[in-house]
């Protein structure tokens, strides 16, 4: 799951340069979407002209370079990877600020009505214009909740419980839920797609919106300045609501797949700010560029045959226990990210959603060889398990694992296949590269736990307690909630269907001409509010 992608849950593939944020569940397609289309009048609108128009007082141009290509310009059809290609073209409903609070952006309030969480209201800005011209109104958002939905992507499965839209009047919505749906909020911001609205217009002819953009952002993509799948380049969108807090003149995102080279374009200037992972960050921070991370993304080894269908052995809880048991994981944190890594044994983050301040597996090898003796493998066995060629990081955090493996007489049998046949062989192996970001525990278990959860249980794995304890969840209160959340993240880690070893942030270096307000713990902003440090308001 990038992702975050839920853009996001990450997949397997993505551990050594994920896109921050991170909100995407479903497993990461690798190859950019380059469609061309026909240009004419309406592609236009939708889309930059020659960047002329509506250009703000600043004429200053933010420079990114970025690992990967968006899958598609499309919000409902990305992944985790497009977030950054997403943020200047599309203003979400609803505002997810560096702090984690949400604030108003098309949506000027929210509100769930009565109890158990399956009503909620939207009401939406007046006067706000896509950037072909269309009225944001109602019938726009009911139009766009069902393209979600047909879509497919990541959003939709989040989605899935919203019944019912109804357009109470031009800008009051109401949405009926056939099941509780606690995060509808978060669902809304630009981390999860949902709440980046497309123009109605532009949805009678989507297919076109995998190379355009036709939002309601501060910026829209110049085709004439752009080459899909090297650089995609953002001039102001002159319809924009709020054109008084939009800080550049333009944005170019640089695709440059190699951290090397891209981080020896930020030092000489070509580029203002580099997504990357802890193998650049030394050099970065001896360079004296600005080093910011958040620690997100849990890495390990994915149990998923909990049944014991290819590995019989992982049918007994105690097995997958003692796995637990037997890693080292202090030891392969130090080892493999130094001081950006946080060891943990559990799918949450410390400091949010359902994290618990227990140590659930110390290591301990002795008490994994007895509960492996006391299943009946007291000789070990064998555990094939399938991880991507590239990056090298879920490489060398299984060859560190099967160290620690060895030990307790288990040998993993690893084999590397290309990222894309990693992703989609999963059910030919009873183990997998485990590289998601650790999303609110609602999301997590629609993309990692729950029986129909999209992307990361391959063999629908199903356990009465945890969809109980989900259910309960989801139509409690924020406060009982939290506990809940506790309750079902423990209930995950006893049952042992992963194998985390750490915490890998996810990176961004930037120049000191730019600033960008991180908050610890927390996703990094988005792309829009970052800001020229000579800004008087930075």
């Amino acid at each position: 799951m990038s992702t975050a992608s839920l853009g996001g849950t990450l997949p397997a593939g993505l551990a050594e340069d994920p896109a921050p944020g991170l909100p995407g569940l479903s497993r990461r397609r690798f190859a950019a979407t380059a469609t061309v289309l026909a240009s004419g009048l309406t592609l236009t609108a939708c889309s930059g002209g020659d960047g002329s128009a509506g250009s703000p007082t600043s004429h200053s141009t933010l420079r990114m370079g970025q690992f990967w290509p968006p899958v598609s310009l499309d919000p409902a059809k990305a992944g985790g990877e497009s977030l950054f290609y997403l943020n200047p073209a599309y203003d979400p409903l609803i505002h997810r600020a560096a702090d984690g609070s949400l604030q108003p952006r098309l949506a000027t309030s929210w509100r769930y009505l009565g109890k158990g969480n399956t009503a909620f209201e939207i009401k939406l800005r007046a006067g706000v214009t896509f950037s072909d011209g269309a009225p944001l109104d109602a019938e726009a958002v009911q139009r766009n909740i069902a393209y979600f939905k047909k879509a497919a992507g990541q959003a939709a499965a989040f989605l899935a419980p919203v019944s019912r839209v109804e357009a109470l009047d031009e800008h009051t919505v109401h949405l009926g839920l056939s099941q509780p749906h606690p995060l509808l909020p978060a669902l809304f911001t630009q981390d999860y797609f949902a709440g980046n609205l497309i123009s109605p217009r532009a949805l009678a002819d989507p297919g076109r919106l995998a190379s355009r953009t036709c939002g309601a952002g501060p910026y829209m993509l110049a085709p004439a300045e752009t080459v899909m799948g090297d650089h995609y380049t953002y001039v102001p969108n002159p319809r924009y609501w709020n054109a008084r807090d939009r800080h550049y003149g333009k944005i170019v995102i640089k695709v440059l797949p190699n951290e090397n080279t891209a981080l020896a374009a930020l030092k000489t200037g070509q580029v203002d700010v580099i997504s990357g992972s802890y193998a650049i960050a030394a050099g970065a921070a001896r360079a004296g560029l600005k080093v910011a991370s958040s620690p997100n993304i849990v890495m390990g080894i994915q149990l998923n045959d909990r049944t014991g269908k290819l590995s019989p052995p992982l049918r007994d809880v105690r097995v997958r226990q003692a796995l637990n048991y037997a890693v080292d994981r202090e030891k392969i944190t130090k080892a493999l990210l130094g001081a950006y890594g946080t060891p943990t044994d559990q799918p949450a983050v410390p400091g949010q959603d359902g994290h618990n301040d227990t140590v659930f597996y110390p290591h301990d090898p002795l008490k994994a060889k007895q509960l492996l003796t006391a299943a009946g493998h007291a000789d070990g066995f064998t555990l094939p398990v399938v991880i991507p060629s590239t990056p090298a990081f879920p490489g060398e955090i299984a060859q560190a694992m099967a160290a620690d493996l060895e030990k307790v007489g288990v040998r993993m049998r690893i084999t590397a296949k290309e990222p894309t046949s990693a992703a989609q062989e999963i059910t030919k192996y009873p183990a997998s590269t485990m590289g998601w970001g650790a999303l609110p525990v609602y999301f997590m278990g629609r993309g990692l736990w729950l029986r129909d959860a999209v992307g990361m249980n391959p063999f629908h794995s199903s356990d009465p307690e945890l969809e109980r304890l989900d259910r309960q969840a989801a139509a409690a209160d924020e406060k009982t909630r939290a506990g809940l959340d506790r309750d079902i993240v423990r209930r995950v880690v006893e049952q042992a269907w992963f194998l985390p070893v750490c915490l890998s942030p996810v990176f961004l270096f930037h120049r000191d001409s730019v600033r960008i307000e991180v908050t610890r713990d927390r996703p990094f902003p988005s792309l829009v509010d970052w800001r020229p440090a000579a800004d008087p308001g930075a």
